[in-house]
């Protein structure tokens, strides 16, 4: 089925926001909410770190947005969307966009539809090391429209694949609570090594490379094809054992990427920098991956690489070194000196995670994702 479809720039007005300046104290404390990229956490923006007052309000460019609005960021953080449920201001990384005719659009159905453009909106972004977009990619989107009954329909769908979603997310952080204790128990904490594992290089136990992709970005010569290319949101689907489902290149485009094979340990090192995963099927990596080629299965496994590099990476994150983990290099990742336990005991709390991830957790990773699709594609 077809509908109609407009440009978003014709549906909704965007406002953007403003830093009030830090050296007048009179302008931070008050009982205004004034919302950062670090707020969005989750679809809904109800709470913000900081505040200000009405005088700075009226003394910077900021703006606050009524309640009931979409926010998305123009810079860092792309792809996120979030509803405001209170009246707040915002900074200038993000932007809020304000429906024009609500009997046209309706913000569920909206909110889904930027929800389903994430990955586009990321892969827009421009900058050295910052990443931003514009506001004509966001003007430029291509809404369709049903009739709102229609539109009612489809949000409400997503909402409960959602649900079930954050369920599973749910699943998985207890069981990732229960293996940490595990993994304390039976081989210390990795970063103090107290049970006095011996240590080697990364280096020493693997080859590392950096991933590589086409340019230009999206051309059809490049992209499209039969060869899967790997993805953070991948990682972030499917969890230790990812299979690429998002983006893919042809033939041409993976001789000039990076080809991976199945069963290799992966590690993002841009976006959610440090997120480790190990490949279900051959595969191409991106300049923001890191492939571990080579390991030494004898020495360590590569599923225990990967347990060990996310424990390492959470461990981190709640120390000072968490800036390792912030801008990682691949010179960094050759260096670290890691704990070898003997493989017996690294099999042994293989099994059981193996057990937990089962127990905990059911496979509906790819519902909401597959559902979005049909869902603005009119197949729904």
């Amino acid at each position: 089925m077809s509908w109609p479809a407009e440009m978003l720039g014709d549906l909704v007005d965007i406002k953007g926001g403003g830093t009030p300046s830090k050296s007048m104290p009179e302008y931070w404390g008050g009982t205004i909410p004034w919302a950062s990229v670090k707020d969005l956490k989750s679809g809904i923006l109800e709470r913000t770190e900081d505040c200000i007052t009405e005088l700075a309000v009226r003394g910077s460019s900021t703006n606050v947005i009524p309640a009931g609005n979409i926010i998305v960021p123009t810079r860092m953080a792309l792809g996120k969307v979030a509803i405001n449920k209170v009246d707040m201001a915002i900074n200038q990384d993000l932007k809020a966009l304000q429906i024009r005719d609500e009997s046209k659009l309706l913000i569920r159905y909206l909110f889904r539809f930027l929800e389903s453009k994430a990955q586009f909106l990321e892969e827009q972004g421009k900058g050295a090391t910052v990443k931003g977009i514009t506001l004509n990619v966001l003007r430029d989107l291509e809404i369709s429209l049903p009739p709102l009954t229609e539109q009612k329909r489809i949000a409400a769908i997503l909402d409960k694949a959602d649900a079930i979603r954050r369920k599973r997310q749910q699943a998985i952080q207890l069981a990732d609570d229960f293996l940490r204790a595990v993994f304390l128990d039976m081989f210390g904490d990795p970063v103090t090594n107290p049970k006095g594992w011996l240590t080697l290089r990364v280096d020493n136990l693997c080859a590392i490379v950096r991933g590589s992709s086409p340019r230009p970005q999206g051309d059809p010569r490049f992209y499209g094809g039969p060869v899967p290319r790997l993805m953070v949101a991948d990682l972030t689907r499917d969890g230790k054992v990812v299979t690429p489902m998002i983006d893919s290149l042809t033939e041409e485009g993976a001789k000039k990427s990076r080809p991976i094979e199945a069963g290799t340990v992966v590690m993002a090192v841009s976006g959610n920098v440090g997120l480790t995963s190990v490949l279900a099927i051959d595969a191409c990596i991106h300049d923001g991956f890191i492939a571990f080629k080579e390991l030494d299965a004898n020495k360590v496994r590569p599923a225990f690489l990967c347990e060990l590099m996310m424990f390492l990476k959470s461990t981190h994150a709640s120390r000072q070194a968490g800036a390792i983990f912030q801008n990682l290099t691949t010179s960094q990742i050759k260096e670290m000196e890691i704990p070898i336990p003997p493989s017996g005991l690294q099999d042994k709390f293989l099994a059981i995670s193996g057990k937990a991830t089962e127990l905990y957790v059911e496979d509906n990773s790819s519902l909401f994702e597959s559902l979005s699709i049909k869902a603005f594609s009119g197949q729904l």
